[in-house]
């Protein structure tokens, strides 16, 4: 009899304990989702990288992107979720709908594109991880989500913040002198970035991928080139390069190519910082 209490005692006290050491295993295990691979980068600057998912794959535009069988399990298995919006990402609309009304769902949503909005800086181009205010925001609200050290994750972001403020001032100054030099994008994706360090496009093959831009708009732009107005013309590795080979057919144009999805970039604590300095170098590079 004494023997039965003693065991009885015994597992008592070692139920809780492995109750307790199954939970921060889970816990420290947690896997946020992130829908794309820009914000996955801002998200990987204070969030475990072996544990951030991404949805849309690279190469892959997410501005017509379909779900597949696998990517609906992705999501209903996730543990937090960060996302661009219904203005972005309208195929994950219906899932955080879906997830804000249900009582016992415990998957976290963050609209990044609300977040904007509420920091009032919104604007019309959809492409909101190219903002610099609006990444340091999503960094310190994901430190909050680090699931084994949300001290370090905290001075992590602090390091992200000053490093991403640095970068926008170099870059200022890199541009400085190349402000005249007119340039056309493929579409319309960069207006944060460049309105941050202060360069503009003088303008953009078509508004949105999905789109195709009218003739005459086109003939606007060859007249442009042949002008002399612009000094570079700047591609995306996502879409044929058909319609600008078009323009500028014959024409001696500089040439270059910038990512808006960060499709050939490593997720590491450095990557976003990394990724928007070769934005500005290649920038730079094809403005001389």
């Amino acid at each position: 009899m004494k023997k039965r209490i003693s065991t009885l005692l015994s597992t008592s006290l070692v139920l809780p304990v492995m109750l307790a050491t199954s939970l921060y295993s889970s816990a420290a295990n947690a896997r946020i989702l992130v829908s794309n691979k820009p914000l996955a980068l801002i998200a990987a600057a204070t969030y475990p990288t072996e544990q951030i998912d991404i949805l849309v794959p690279d190469g892959m535009s997410p501005h017509d992107y379909s779900l597949r069988p696998s990517d609906i399990g992705k999501i209903r298995q996730a543990d937090k979720i960060l996302w661009a919006g219904d203005h972005m990402e309208p195929y994950l609309a219906k899932f955080a709908a879906e997830s804000a009304r249900s009582k016992s769902n415990s998957i976290e949503w963050l609209d990044a594109t609300h977040l904007m909005e509420d920091m009032g800086l919104y604007g019309s181009d959809p492409h909101i991880w190219l903002s610099p205010e609006l990444a340091i925001e999503i960094s310190q609200r994901i430190s909050a989500w680090n699931p084994t050290d949300v001290e370090q994750a905290k001075k992590d972001h602090q390091a992200f913040a000053k490093q991403l403020t640095a970068l926008v001032e170099e870059s200022k100054t890199t541009l400085a002198p190349l402000k005249q030099s007119g340039f056309f994008v493929f579409h319309q994706a960069y207006d944060y970035w460049f309105q941050a360090i202060d360069i503009k496009q003088l303008g953009a093959f078509t508004l949105s991928p999905e789109r195709k831009p009218g003739a005459r708009h086109i003939q606007n732009m060859r007249n442009q080139l042949k002008n002399k107005e612009v000094a570079c013309v700047l591609s995306e590795p996502q879409f044929s390069p058909a319609l600008i080979e078009t323009v500028v057919n014959g024409l001696a144009i500089n040439r270059g190519e910038l990512d808006p999805l960060a499709g050939s970039t490593t997720l590491s604590k450095s990557a976003y910082i990394d990724w928007l300095s070769a934005m500005t170098a290649t920038l730079s590079e094809c403005l001389k």
